[in-house]
């Protein structure tokens, strides 16, 4: 009986054993949960094989190719986080459209070189640490990397803006004369497209393609608009619109003038820009005598006659 007894309990022993034995051996070669981001998965693999010992050679190579096991796997969460300039890596969650901004803001150091073109915005991905490819998110003929940058450039101004308008409500800053806020603002606009002056008939060109109009006229009209609307326009009949036409052919004239102009500092620009916003302000008091709608549209048509004939060189006064 006690030879049986201890048989028994051998075999129970031996069974045990290779029990754990199994177990030890699932545990190495099942592969651990992680996140299905790509990029946290390379990154925490990597770390893993720094930090933690290896207890057998299939641990070890599964820790090698972290990878094997992923076609097993469609991944169903967030899209991958990417690579920042600074080199570190975020697994938030990071929209198409936040993507594009980064890529298209990353390329604009790029189009004195490339132009407004894919070139420029492949050569800002790769600044990103992505492929090339990414191009293939936007429009071949560089569209959206200059609506981009002009969108970029209304947003600063209207931050310029409003600065100045808070520094006038607090005391700190003396209140402009109407002719002079228009012509400072039109100008600091205007000196954002300084660094891409060489390229800025090109983007205009785009910009007038049909299927980019929409958009190109939006902004510009919503540019002109935040002008007026710090310069304190407060208009609410024909005026409202007669101003904001009369300065959007100021300013697109001047644009025109200033890609021609080769004076330092652009100064002839600036003292053409001077002219128009006087012309401007000479037809607004006239308009503001008139008490019909109909002679509302006369004045506003001889202000864009004005501008026109500035445009032609017929205007001697320059």
């Amino acid at each position: 009986m006690a030879a049986a007894a201890a048989a028994a309990g051998s075999l129970r022993r031996a069974g045990w054993r290779l029990w754990r034995g199994r177990a030890v051996i699932r545990c190495q070669l099942s592969p651990p949960q992680r996140p299905l981001q790509a990029s946290a998965v390379l990154r925490r693999a990597s770390n893993e094989q720094k930090k933690e010992p290896l207890t057998s050679s299939s641990q070890q190579q599964f820790d090698s190719h972290p990878t094997d096991h992923q076609p097993e796997q469609e991944p169903q969460g967030p899209r991958p986080s990417y690579t920042g300039q600074g080199g570190q890596e975020s697994e938030d969650y990071e929209s198409e459209e936040q993507l594009q901004h980064r890529i298209l803001t990353a390329a604009l150091e790029f189009v004195p070189e490339h132009g407004w073109t894919a070139e420029a915005i492949a050569e800002g991905a790769k600044t990103l640490g992505l492929s090339v490819a990414a191009t293939g998110m936007f429009h071949s003929d560089g569209s959206e990397l200059i609506l981009h940058f002009v969108s970029q450039c209304n947003a600063k101004l209207s931050e310029l803006l409003e600065q100045e308008q808070k520094l006038v409500q607090l005391g700190e800053a003396e209140k402009k004369p109407t002719d002079q806020f228009l012509r400072d603002a039109v100008e600091a606009r205007l000196r954002m497209l300084i660094p891409y002056i060489e390229k800025w008939p090109q983007a205009l060109s785009i910009l007038l393609l049909p299927h980019n109009i929409p958009s190109s006229l939006n902004l510009l009209t919503s540019m002109i608009d935040d002008i007026w609307h710090y310069a304190g326009d407060q208009s609410t009949d024909f005026n409202w619109y007669t101003r904001r036409a009369v300065l959007t052919g100021i300013y697109n004239t001047t644009e025109l003038v200033m890609m021609q102009d080769s004076s330092p500092d652009f100064e002839e620009t600036w003292r053409f820009l001077e002219n128009r916003v006087a012309d401007a302000m000479n037809m607004g008091n006239t308009a503001n005598q008139v008490q019909s709608t109909g002679e509302a549209v006369v004045q506003g048509l001889m202000g864009a006659a004005v501008t026109i004939r500035n445009l032609a060189g017929l205007n001697q006064r320059r």
